[in-house]
C-alpha cells in the first residue's frame, strides 16, 4: 500500500476506541477480516520508496493539534473503508489536508477524511453492514443531539453512557509503513507531537 502519515489520538482515547474496534461478527470467515490496528485518521499515503524525511518535512514544526469530530459511521465498498467514522471537515483538518496535498500531491490525501474502525475482507463483505447495524442496535453508535454528527459509546461491557466520544484530539502524527497485512504494519521513527 505505501507509507502513511496517521493522525492519532492520545493513548487513553485510543484504549477507549479499541473497546469498539475489537468487536467482530460470527459470520466472517476470511483470516484477513477484523485485524487489530491502532485507531487513526490517515492523512496521506505515498509510495513505500519515498524517504521518511519527505513525510516528516511535510509537517510544519508549528502544526497545532487537529480536533476530529465524527460526522457519521458508514459502510464502504472496499477493505480499507469497510466500516469507518467519517470526520467532519473542520478548519484545522481542511488546512492540514490542503497543506499535505500541496507538499506531497493531491492524490496522496484520501478523498474522505475518516477513521477506519474495521477492515473486513471482500469475501465477508456482507458482514460490513451487519456490523454497522449491530453497533447501532447495541448503542455503540448514536446520533449526537442536534444532528450532523455521531457519538461512539466506548463504555466497558454492557454499560452505556460512561465513555462517550464525539471525536478525538489529534495530538500525534505517526509515520507508518503500511505494506502487507495490517498486522505487519510498523511505525517508523519517532512520534511527531503536535502543539
Amino acid at each position: 500500500m505505501g507509507t502513511s502519515l496517521w493522525l492519532v489520538p492520545d493513548p487513553e482515547t485510543s484504549s477507549k476506541l479499541r473497546r469498539i474496534m475489537d468487536k467482530t461478527t460470527s459470520g466472517a470467515t476470511s483470516p484477513s477480516s477484523y485485524p487489530i490496528f491502532h485507531p487513526h485518521l490517515t492523512l496521506t499515503t505515498v509510495p513505500s520508496t519515498t524517504p521518511e524525511s519527505v513525510l516528516r518535512d511535510a509537517i510544519e514544526t508549528t502544526q497545532v493539534q487537529v480536533p476530529i469530530t465524527f460526522k457519521s459511521v458508514d459502510v464502504g465498498p472496499k477493505y480499507f473503508m469497510s466500516v469507518y467514522a467519517q470526520a467532519q471537515r473542520t478548519p484545522e483538518l481542511i488546512a492540514l489536508r490542503a497543506h499535505l496535498s500541496s507538499k506531497l500531491g493531491e492524490k496522496t490525501v484520501p478523498p474522505i477524511p475518516h477513521m477506519s474502525m474495521f477492515y473486513i475482507d471482500d469475501a465477508d463483505a456482507g458482514e460490513r453492514q451487519k456490523l454497522a447495524d449491530l453497533l447501532r442496535e447495541e448503542g455503540r453508535v448514536v446520533d449526537a443531539p442536534g444532528g450532523g454528527s455521531v457519538l461512539l459509546d466506548c463504555s466497558e461491557g454492557e454499560e452505556r453512557g460512561v465513555d462517550v466520544l464525539g471525536g478525538f484530539g489529534g495530538k500525534e502524527i505517526w509515520v507508518m509503513v503500511c505494506d502487507g497485512h495490517p498486522r505487519e504494519w510498523k511505525r517508523k521513527g519517532e512520534v511527531i507531537y503536535l502543539k
